[in-house]
């Protein structure tokens, strides 16, 4: 088996057809005939069912397709990364986070200092928003080096589970305290300041949160501060934000997201305890990467750039 056997092969399932297969591909039918059949054989596998009117994959052919597909696409990433021998310094910046509002400035001044960069003459680069769980799945699987996310003081040590917990650098960039988004319905919005107590007596909505926060939400409601008789849960910041337009709402955010809501009438308040002597929930901003594994140039560069954001705004 080889690669061009793989995209004969698919390119032939695409089309049902061997004559346009093999026209589309520029090679004689016989040869395309003869590139299924030894995969066939290889395999010890029916491929396809020969037909009066053409051709149709069979049960065990569509899994085969399936499989070829992901090896094909897995082999044009190793041409594009490794391939061009002329490009000796190919680069990637691939990075997962939760919705931040500093990301978009960064990734900016990154990539114009990289096109000053003559040592970085081609990039791959990869931006997944998700939420907290999928931003540290994506690291730890490879599909992306950098993961920017948030935990609060509640769940700083349980966060990770102790095998994912090995697998990572963890590194601070940052800590806050807890603030709230509220539109002009809500009765606190001319407020500087709510307690927690009565941001808990608000429809709340809550953003980017993973299966696993949720149900220990509800489990230990005391300590979430969410009305969990009246919440709604949203995973990007435009549902949010006409939510909290339309209704009287509330949603708790970290610093990191206040200028996602700015050109908005949505204000943003800080959240404090009832009492001055109860303790103050922090939220704390990290970035990770996969542990014993370097940066390469472009995503190192992103990195200094990150640090030097809030060494500068601290």
């Amino acid at each position: 088996m080889n690669i061009n056997q793989l995209k004969y092969f698919i390119k032939t399932a695409d089309c049902d057809s061997m004559t346009e297969a093999a026209q589309m591909l520029y090679i004689s039918q016989p040869s395309l005939s003869k590139s299924i059949a030894q995969l066939e054989n290889e395999y010890n596998i029916q491929l396809f069912e020969r037909k009066p009117m053409g051709i149709s994959l069979t049960p065990i052919g569509v899994n085969f397709l399936n499989y070829a597909k992901v090896v094909v696409e897995a082999a044009a990433r190793l041409d594009n990364t490794f391939g061009d021998r002329s490009v000796e310094n190919k680069s990637q910046l691939f990075i997962a986070s939760q919705q931040c509002d500093f990301l978009y400035d960064l990734l900016i001044k990154t990539f114009k200092e990289s096109g000053q960069n003559t040592e970085l003459r081609a990039i791959i680069s990869s931006i997944i928003e998700t939420d907290r769980k999928n931003v540290i799945r994506h690291v730890i699987e490879g599909d992306a080096d950098i993961g920017i996310l948030v935990r609060t003081s509640s769940d700083a040590k349980t966060f990770l589970w102790q095998s994912d917990l090995k697998k990572l650098e963890i590194n601070h960039l940052d800590k806050s305290c807890v603030y709230a988004c509220i539109g002009s319905k809500s009765p606190y919005y001319e407020r500087k300041q709510i307690t927690f107590s009565e941001a808990e007596r608000c429809p709340q909505i809550a953003l980017d949160m993973e299966q696993e926060t949720k149900m220990a939400s509800f489990i230990d409601s005391d300590k979430s501060h969410f009305n969990l008789k009246n919440i709604v849960f949203f995973n990007t910041v435009s549902a949010c934000k006409h939510f909290l337009l339309e209704t009287d709402s509330l949603l708790f955010i970290s610093k990191w997201t206040i200028g996602c809501f700015a050109g908005t009438p949505i204000r943003v308040v800080k959240v404090v305890p009832e009492d001055q002597y109860d303790a103050v929930p922090v939220t704390e901003l990290l970035w990770i990467k996969r542990s014993n594994e370097p940066l390469n140039r472009l995503s190192a560069r992103f990195i200094q750039n990150l640090n030097n954001h809030f060494s500068i705004n601290s």
